[in-house]
């Protein structure tokens, strides 16, 4: 088995990324599109219906118009968009219900003062929102930045954090294009390594597993090498896997060399607790807490030049079975 085939044995749900109280949503949509792609994740446009007398979101958010029957079992997006707001025009036009977020603690949500919130992009599950971050908070992770900021180091690991819309990602499938065929698909990658890497940096014991395609990557990239170093140093029990083109000097790691497709096409950052992937026991206050406490990885394969199809988790059973895979095999 591979971890191509390995990979093929999760099954994930299908999320979508809408964009709630956009006049003009066409460049942040496009963005969206980019980033996340157009496969798993799929992006659509959660315009408010401007003419409606009643709250709905269109195009494939959720039944527009609906007013009756059983209530969903949790906070719908057409519940969180009314058109009572008049433009300077005398229009109605789109706005966001503050108070539906506020009285809905379990869906997760960042991006400061809600009655600030001009766009809001949510994380749909079928008619459900998973999560939601407000359009600045996600720029600022991924949406307005470039890879520039980890390859060079100055994004440093204490600043990388997860937007709630990213998180939410967690157990979904997803592909990815890189560059030419996009410019930014593979930030969402490095963004979601770099978090895991911080994990293993915060926790300062067990073990992190990480695979490179070329070992010769540690020592180009300053950010990367800055951050092994780092991770290394506080003495976390680090693996590095690729094709050994040219061997990381002076680094505390253990390095696994190889060139069958695991270490040629395969992307993954694993880190696993000292007592091994488990749920958390109590209640973590972030993902960041989550990760340190019961281990956190992620899973890409390139399926084709310059695409990637994966997984990031915080679900122990898959993490323990990736860190076993990886341990036996490479």
């Amino acid at each position: 088995m591979t971890l191509e085939q390995f990979l093929d044995r999760f099954d994930g749900p299908e999320r979508s990324v809408v964009i709630v109280n956009r006049t003009d949503p066409d460049p942040v949509l496009n963005m969206l599109v980019d980033t996340f792609g157009d496969d798993a994740v799929r992006v659509i446009d959660g315009r408010v219906t401007p003419d409606s007398g009643d709250r709905r979101i269109t195009d494939g958010a959720g039944p527009a118009g609906v007013t009756g029957g059983d209530p969903s079992p949790g906070l719908t997006a057409r519940e969180l968009a009314t058109t009572g707001v008049v433009d300077g025009d005398g229009e109605a036009a789109p706005s966001i219900d503050v108070d539906v977020l506020r009285h809905h603690d379990d869906v997760p949500f960042d991006g400061g003062d809600l009655d600030e919130v001009e766009n809001l992009v949510l994380l749909m599950e079928d008619d459900e929102v998973v999560a939601g971050s407000t359009l600045a908070e996600l720029g600022d992770a991924v949406l307005f930045v470039n890879s520039d900021l980890y390859v060079t180091g100055s994004r440093s690991l204490s600043d990388v954090d997860l937007p709630s819309v990213i998180s939410g990602l967690n157990d979904a499938t997803f592909t990815l294009r890189g560059y030419p065929e996009s410019n930014r698909q593979k930030l969402l990658l490095i963004t979601i390594s770099r978090f895991i890497e911080r994990v293993a940096w915060m926790a300062g014991d067990g073990t992190l597993r990480s695979s490179f395609q070329r070992l010769s990557r540690i020592d180009d990239e300053v950010g990367t090498r800055k951050v092994y170093d780092r991770v290394t140093d506080t003495g976390v029990d680090t693996h590095l896997y690729g094709v050994p083109d040219s061997l990381p000097a002076d680094l505390d790691a253990v390095i696994h060399a190889g060139s069958d497709p695991d270490f040629t096409d395969s992307w993954f950052v694993v880190f696993r607790p000292p007592e091994g992937p488990h749920p958390a026991r109590s209640e973590p206050e972030s993902d960041l807490e989550r990760g340190i406490e019961g281990g956190v990885g992620l899973l890409a394969i390139e399926t084709e030049p310059r695409v990637w199809r994966g997984l990031w988790t915080f679900d122990a059973d898959r993490i323990s079975r990736l860190n076993r895979y990886i341990e036996r095999n490479l």
